[in-house]
């Protein structure tokens, strides 16, 4: 698996069972990829929802493992990302059996449950992770890791697609609360963590630690790239009249992932600032690509450079988030920006159809100048980050 060449920066005596978690991570995330595949047409022809409704089933799912993070990485500060981990598991075990239900209200605490506890697995599994990991490792970790998230989420539809093939709703559902068990059982199976003492003094830990707040602006500015791909990729491929609109979405996903894989160790290397900068200057230039093209082949590559410029966005993040912040709060500055990243992600989709129009460009050249912008939180930022130092006892 993709984790395997990763794995040896961390498990240093065994300090952290890497493949575990990130096994958990990647059933966790699979559960709501494939909840997420067939829950439209659940809600419209089982619970009589309208499109709206059905819609907001589908995402408020997102939102509660969005607004999760930050207080599942704050626990976790507290009480160790092994418990938080459990927790979010548990969490979306009840989240799969409450998608039986008979009624709209029951359903959508259902899906609360389910992102929740899934954003709760992979803060506290990330946490304890790079807890364990040496500095200069931190943004090739957390890009691999990341992985996990992302491959689930695209094998999750693919697995819902082919029990609804063989079988019912109530076939996913089933499925969708075993496979959360199995990762409470992954997470479970593991020794307890080897807590790191960080001095005896205490600090009143926020929801969200100065180290995420400049970082996190960046994000949510460069992530409504990514819900701008989401929701107009095929369709700006379609106004087009291209033949391959439905190869579009699977050479970003390609394009991500192999960048991921490859330059997650960019920000070790080179610095987590000027990695980010390079990152949205490549998003912003695939972004004004597709929307000036007119010809197929240049929109696809655009397609590719939009994708690669994204997946650098969290392992430079992490590299200047984990270096800036207080130990005692690093997995909660870690929570606050990666729901930056959803934050993004959620506002990007109906922004992009206020400016749509017949041809489907104008989200792309709204999403050029968001990754442009994304740069000034650091650019102008004149109080840099640095790297945190403990106070000096007297």
């Amino acid at each position: 698996m993709l984790q395997l060449g990763t794995e040896r920066h961390v498990l240093s005596g065994g300090a952290v069972p890497y493949r575990r978690l990130w096994s958990a991570c990647f059933l966790g995330f699979a559960a709501i990829g494939m909840t997420m595949q067939v829950m439209p047409a659940y809600a419209h022809e089982w619970l009589g929802a309208d499109a709206v409704t059905a819609g907001l089933a589908v995402t408020i799912g997102s939102l509660a493992t969005m607004f999760s993070r930050p207080i599942s990485g704050r626990f976790a500060d507290q009480s160790g990302g092994r418990r938080v981990a459990m927790i979010g598991a548990i969490l979306g075990l009840i989240g799969g059996i409450g998608h039986v239900a008979t009624n709209l209200p029951v359903l959508v605490l259902a899906r609360l449950l389910l992102g929740a506890g899934e954003g709760a697995l992979f803060t506290g599994s990330v946490g304890w992770i790079l807890t364990h990991t040496a500095q200069s490792q931190r943004g090739k970790v957390a890009g691999h890791f990341g992985l996990s998230m992302w491959m689930g989420l695209a094998s999750g539809p693919m697995l819902g697609t082919a029990l609804m093939a063989i079988g019912t709703y109530r076939d996913v559902w089933k499925a969708a609360s075993i496979i959360p068990l199995l990762a409470w059982v992954l997470v479970a199976l593991t020794r307890r963590e080897a807590r790191v003492s960080h001095g005896g003094t205490t600090i009143r830990r926020a929801l969200f630690p100065r180290a995420a707040w400049v970082p996190g602006a960046s994000g949510v500015f460069a992530s409504i790239g990514y819900g701008i791909i989401a929701a107009f990729l095929v369709p700006r491929f379609a106004a087009l009249d291209f033949a391959g609109q439905s190869f579009a979405l699977t050479v970003f996903g390609v394009a991500f992932m192999i960048m991921r894989f490859l330059g997650s160790g960019y920000a070790d290397r080179f610095g987590g600032r000027q990695v980010l900068f390079s990152a949205f200057l490549i998003e912003s230039a695939g972004l004004a690509g597709l929307f000036l093209t007119h010809v197929e082949w240049f929109a696809f590559a655009s397609t590719a450079l939009a994708g690669a410029g994204l997946s650098l966005l969290i392992p430079s993040v992490t590299s200047l988030v984990t270096e800036a912040a207080d130990p005692r709060e690093r997995t909660a500055a870690l929570g606050a920006v990666t729901s930056a990243w959803d934050l993004g992600t959620a506002i990007g989709g109906p922004l992009g159809g206020l400016v749509a129009g017949a041809s489907n460009a104008g989200p792309f050249a709204l999403g050029a100048i968001a990754a442009l912008i994304a740069i000034a939180p650091l650019a102008i930022n004149a109080k840099r980050e640095r790297p945190f130092a403990p106070p000096e006892r007297p």
